[in-house]
């Protein structure tokens, strides 16, 4: 692409005089337009795009300061075809594959999983035996990392998970920088559910007039300040077109739960146990049934014709560590599986500039028909530096209180393109063995929006992940916080804008 755009420039220059010069210069111009459009799109994020951006341009002026020369006749033609040709030759000389973060900003090895401290991406097309080499010299241990279903979607099976074993990590990475087979890697870190910030359900009581029966709703106060009733009413006077699935990448899901067990589907048996009792909270607030006389009420509709159904992938353990690998493994499982809907109430700080493993799982779960939704993190800092929140095509969800302020322990998504806010204190939902707690963090926001959007799904199966950001932010509240927080659910509106 870009040397067909300095070939455009160059004709632009030396017919610039002639009357189709005008025909030329809107060609360049597209032509450049379509350059910038291509190094963005190959890229995980606009800071890895900008130096592709940044360094095509410096050429492609290079190359018109050489043709002005040129048809000003202050050097011959033949020199400027020779120094347009050096140029490209030397940047292609000089094109390297760049590393995945620079060395010094590796976190400690404590922050790496101890079995595989790297992702390594080979280059599409190397059969690998040069970094096999490698490993065997080094004494490394390498395996598959990743074993997406539709291998010919994405280049998630090109990546390896590397255990270096004695070797230092910077050392490592100085050695996987420098590998000619390698295309990429990035740190395999550990990631860690903060701890569960409980409360007392009671300071959380309102008594909302809904149509539902549940008895513990009263509990539940986004039902009154996101005006379920309106919601529920236009529900009831709706037909699934389809019954759509919700993947939960947690800590697994308590699947035998009173309040769960009927909308819940298992994809395999030992996902469906929750020790800690995290992810059986988040299916609760996403998909508990509702209208049963049981527990609470949820997103998920009516029991009577469930909207949607919920499951669950283990990513992290009963103590809630889990690794980078074992989360992106989870979003291609959940992909794989045919989730509508991907929840992910998990993430720490990103130690890495790029971390571009995420971000490929998201697109290959949205080729697949997915749309993936994490917590933003409670750090009260910028999600913009945690992970999986900062991924390419995330929908990242901020927490809000009764008031719909911005929870104190809420990172911000207002530097991220796709940032909403949803109630995130004092939830009330399910936990295992057919408790009831109530929690608060940006997981339990998640799958709010998680649960609205396999609703809204459901009655429109067609909805692709961009249009169903655009719903929940164009039909979303705009409150004092919002600059921070994102715009607030609203869960009839939101309906409302995709029935057909």
């Amino acid at each position: 692409m870009l040397f067909i755009v300095a070939i455009l420039l160059s004709v632009w220059f030396w017919r610039r005089n002639l009357k189709d010069s005008n025909l030329w210069m809107l060609a360049t111009y597209a032509g450049v337009g379509l350059l910038f459009f291509a190094d963005y799109s190959v890229s995980a994020t606009m800071n890895e795009a900008i130096p592709r951006i940044v360094k095509d341009f410096l050429l492609l002026g290079m190359v018109g300061l050489v043709q002005s020369l040129a048809v000003a006749k202050r050097i011959p033609v033949w020199v400027a075809v020779l120094i347009t040709l050096g140029l490209f030759t030397a940047a292609h000389l000089l094109q390297t594959e760049e590393p995945a973060f620079q060395v010094e900003t590796i976190s400690a090895e404590s922050d790496l999983d101890p079995q595989g401290e790297f992702l390594v991406e080979l280059k599409e097309g190397v059969d690998g035996k040069d970094f096999t080499a490698l490993a065997l010299r080094q004494g490394w241990k390498v395996s598959p990392a990743f074993t997406p279903a539709d291998q010919e979607a994405t280049l998630l099976d090109n990546y390896l998970v590397v255990d270096v074993s004695n070797t230092e990590v910077s050392a490592a990475a100085d050695q996987l920088a420098r590998a000619s087979s390698v295309a990429y890697f990035e740190p395999n870190e550990i990631v860690r559910l903060e701890p569960l910030i409980n409360g007392e359900a009671d300071a959380q009581k309102r008594n909302p007039s809904l149509s539902i029966n549940d008895p513990e709703t009263d509990q539940q106060w986004a039902m009154d300040v996101l005006n379920m009733e309106g919601y529920y009413s236009l529900l009831a006077r709706q037909t699934p077109v389809k019954k759509a699935r919700i993947a939960i990448l947690d800590t697994g899901v308590d699947g035998k739960h009173e309040d769960l067990q009927a909308n819940y589907f298992s994809v395999d048996n030992k996902y469906d146990n929750d020790p800690m009792g995290h992810g059986t909270h988040c299916a609760g607030i996403a998909a508990g049934v509702t209208n049963n006389g049981i527990g609470i009420g949820s997103l998920a509709g009516s029991g009577r014709q469930p909207f949607v159904e919920v499951t669950s992938i283990k990513v992290l353990s009963a103590g809630g560590m889990g690794t980078q690998k074992s989360i992106i493994a989870g979003i291609i499982e959940a992909a794989d599986e045919g989730a509508d809907v991907i929840s992910l109430s998990l993430g720490g700080p990103s130690n890495s500039s790029r971390q571009k493993a995420y971000s490929q799982a998201v697109k290959y779960a949205i080729d697949q028909g997915a749309i993936v939704v994490a917590a933003a993190g409670n750090s009260n800092r910028d999600a913009k530096d945690y992970a999986p929140a900062n991924a390419t095509d995330m929908i990242t969800v901020a927490a809000v209180d009764q008031n719909l302020q911005r929870a104190v322990f809420s990172n911000t998504v207002n530097n991220l393109r796709q940032g909403i806010g949803a109630p995130g204190v004092g939830i009330y939902s399910t936990t295992p063995d057919n408790n009831y707690k109530v929690f608060s963090g940006t997981s339990m926001a998640c799958p709010f929006v998680a649960g609205l959007l396999g609703v809204m799904r459901s009655v429109n199966p067609n909805l692709s992940a961009k249009e169903a950001y655009k719903v929940l932010r164009s039909t979303g509240k705009n409150v004092a916080d919002s600059k921070m927080t994102g715009r607030i659910v609203q869960p009839e509106a939101a309906l409302k804008a995709v029935i057909r």
